[in-house]
């Protein structure tokens, strides 16, 4: 693994059993996280998007152990995360932080703001009395927030300052990671510029790497420096966000791509829209071949039989999981004579 690569996965898979009891065993398997492949750089944003329900949060969640990986390997600063337990999962996860959805069921409504910032400073035992009293008023000001606001309780702010708060305590173990996730979905357009704005001082400032995961696909394009796109627990395109977000090389980032209003009337109404046939399959039911072969209006003989694996398209550090730029991937175990595929 490259020395400029803090996290890296290599065939992490997030599976959970559907339809079993005590007494039975599951009926199938819902694969929410299918054998992702992904390194994010040290200091860098990647930006992950897809549709609801493709695994975003889930792979977010798996790269900070809050959910058990059922296979593959998770490293983070060349430190195997895999089978990581007890006292060394908690130092590690110290460098680690995570802003939720909705600040207002992730802040503890009982807990005032010194509270909730303080708390990951007395369970990593970084500060005690005053010291914590004063690194709290630290972390409000960088975030944007008066120190004085510190006794005052999550119902007492709008929802950008509850927000301010979670970063505020996701900042407060020193971390060099941050997974935001859905981070400004729930709040409104003016404030989500604002919100995205302070991650991206805060990234810079303190050198942070960030794993962006959203749906809006502007907001990500405005602050990642690589852009990767989930379908249905699968990375199937990643690249720099500048090609990424002006030249998709696979079938579903032109779709997701074309869904996104153009600021310019006269171009919105020139512009053709993709319009995906189909429902997203269940990640209970996940097609054989390529999972997008359902959906895809370039779907062709290889794309039954012939799982795609990323491969160099576009420009330089853009992949793609497609056939059409060439038969590379995984052959299905009742692919008929003739059809092959160069590992």
């Amino acid at each position: 693994m490259s020395d400029d690569v803090l996290v890296s996965a290599r065939g992490l898979e997030v599976h959970f059993p559907i339809g079993g009891s005590y007494r039975k065993k599951a009926a199938g398997v819902l694969r929410a996280v299918d054998g992702v492949d992904l390194d994010i750089r040290r200091g860098e944003t990647l930006g992950l998007v897809g549709e609801s329900g493709c695994g975003k949060s889930t792979l977010g969640n798996a790269l900070l152990r809050l959910v058990p990986t059922t296979g593959g390997t998770l490293t983070f600063d060349g430190a195997d995360l895999t089978g990581l337990e007890g006292r060394r999962l908690k130092e590690l996860r110290r460098r680690a932080g995570m802003v939720f959805q909705d600040p207002f069921a992730s802040l503890d409504p009982r807990r005032t703001v010194a509270q909730t910032v303080g708390e990951p400073l007395e369970v990593h035992g970084l500060r005690k009395g005053r010291d914590k009293a004063a690194r709290v008023a630290e972390l409000l000001e960088l975030v944007g927030l008066d120190p004085g606001v510190a006794g005052r309780y999550p119902h007492e702010f709008s929802g950008g300052q509850r927000q301010r708060v979670g970063i505020a305590r996701a900042l407060a173990g020193e971390p060099d990671f941050l997974v935001c996730d859905e981070a400004i979905a729930s709040l409104d357009v003016s404030v989500q510029a604002q919100v995205l704005n302070l991650l991206r001082r805060l990234q810079r400032q303190l050198g942070l790497t960030l794993l962006f995961i959203s749906h809006d696909l502007s907001a990500v394009r405005h602050i990642s420096d690589r852009i990767a796109v989930m379908y249905l627990g699968r990375i199937v395109e990643i690249g720099p966000a500048e090609a990424v977000g002006t030249d998709p090389q696979m079938p579903y980032t032109q779709a997701l791509l074309s869904a996104v209003p153009l600021p310019h009337p006269a171009l919105e109404r020139e512009r053709k829209r993709i319009v995906l046939s189909g429902d997203v399959p269940s990640p209970a039911a996940v097609p054989s071949g390529c999972r997008f072969r359902t959906r895809c209006p370039h779907v062709f003989e290889p794309c039954d039989d012939v799982d795609p694996a990323l491969q160099p398209v576009g420009a330089p550090g853009q992949q793609a999981a497609c056939h059409l730029h060439g038969i590379v991937g995984t052959p299905a175990t009742d692919a008929p004579e003739g059809i092959t595929a160069t590992p």
